[in-house]
């Protein structure tokens, strides 16, 4: 995957970005949650992202890592 055609919402201070490896450094209480049944929203987080064309794509969380997959 070409690395170079990601950009960043809300670029984070500590981050490291490799061939095979993402790993970025978070500020306590950020996430990207939306609408709970208590009205709670907090979309603080850093994004590191990039346009496709897939159909179909997600998102996996190993360890507070998050991975990109296309299906």
């Amino acid at each position: 995957m070409d690395m170079s055609k990601f950009t960043w919402t809300r670029e984070p201070k500590q981050y490291t970005v490799n061939e095979d490896t993402i790993e970025i450094t978070t500020k306590p209480h950020t996430d990207l949650w939306q609408r709970t049944y208590y009205h709670f929203r907090n979309d603080n987080a850093p994004v590191f992202q990039m346009e496709t064309s897939e159909k179909y794509f997600s998102f996996i969380r190993i360890k507070n890592t998050v991975w990109f997959v296309t299906l």
